[in-house]
């Protein structure tokens, strides 16, 4: 499965632009680095939103939210 992480800092932009809510995470998830260690860094909150691919495919995308190091986004395979 690959999640798509998104930094907080981005995250009221899309929402505003797309219209759509936060939605609160059932389970917290915490976050491995690249090395496995755990990180602090706790995931509570994701945004859904329909996305269209080469003009046919709809697929219902998720983005994690959370505060990313040097980077807006981020795929991660978990």
């Amino acid at each position: 499965m690959i999640y798509i992480l998104i930094h907080t800092k981005l995250v009221n932009q899309i929402c505003q632009k797309l219209e759509i809510q936060l939605i609160q995470l059932v389970k917290e998830k915490l976050i491995r680095e690249y090395d496995k260690k755990l990180t602090k860094k706790i995931i509570t909150h994701k945004i859904l939103f329909n996305l269209t691919v080469e003009s046919h495919k709809k697929l219902i995308v998720s983005m994690l939210i959370i505060n990313i190091n040097h980077h807006d986004v981020i795929l991660k395979k978990l």
